[in-house]
């Protein structure tokens, strides 16, 4: 029997709160080792829970039927590399700048861009749907021409984030097996980037669940973001999901 949509748009409510709620849990118990060193452990933790408040924004798009969800989109949630892709997404949409120099770089971008996404925020839609996404459903993809993405962010859909989390938690051996890094190599600087990182991404999503899309600060953004998801993400392969 298929669930109704009100009651499925209520647990999914429940489960996003759940994942902000386990996001803030995570932060705050890293209180608890704020002055050890190395503070790679608190780093660790830190981007554990951006992937949890990341997850919470994927199911706010199930939510809102920007994304199915389909079995790929379940999985979606709990592969590292993709809610790292649905945080490059968060990082753009919330705007964030110390400095006047960072927010002039951040207004640039939006200048140059115009009503289209900067090419590293269409890499991460394009790499999450299609490189992703596309083949955990089985497809294969015969470009005219290969895709340009940005190399950074093809990067961080190749696992660059990802490793750098786990060197923060595990000794790194060379194939000659010398030590090629510790945790030790975690500056208190990248940490507390990683730590401010997770907060904002969980204010991004519990201000969406609590006041809606019309109170988010980069309004703009947010719509070019939801408008190309709701391109790549509403086509009828996506849609039709194998195994569903």
């Amino acid at each position: 029997m298929t669930q109704p949509r009100a009651s499925f748009e209520s647990d999914l409510l429940k489960s996003i709160k759940a994942c902000i709620a386990n996001c803030d849990r995570l932060l705050e118990e890293t209180y608890d080792i704020e002055f050890r060193r190395p503070s790679s452990t608190r780093m660790y933790i830190s981007m554990i829970a951006q992937e949890e408040a990341a997850k919470g924004f994927i199911l706010f798009l199930v939510r809102e039927d920007i994304m199915p969800f389909t079995s790929a989109i379940r999985r979606a949630i709990k592969d590292h590399t993709a809610k790292q892709l649905v945080g490059v997404l968060m990082d753009y949409m919330i705007m964030h700048w110390e400095d006047l120099a960072e927010l002039d770089a951040a207004l640039q971008v939006d200048i140059a861009s115009g009503e289209n996404l900067p090419v590293d925020i269409s890499s991460a839609v394009e790499l999450l749907c299609y490189e992703k996404i596309g083949k955990w459903m089985g497809h294969s993809w015969n470009w005219v021409e290969d895709p340009e993405y940005d190399k950074l962010v093809e990067k961080i859909a190749q696992g660059h984030i990802d490793r750098r989390k786990q060197d923060a938690l595990y000794v790194r051996i060379g194939r000659t097996g010398q030590v090629a890094s510790t945790p030790a190599i975690i500056s208190h600087e990248e940490t507390m980037a990683e730590f401010s990182r997770a907060n904002r991404y969980s204010n991004f999503v519990e201000r969406l669940i609590e006041e809606g899309p019309a109170k988010v600060a980069a309004r703009a953004r947010f719509d070019k973001v939801i408008e190309a998801l709701r391109l790549h993400f509403g086509t009828k392969w996506v849609r039709e999901g194998k195994g569903d």
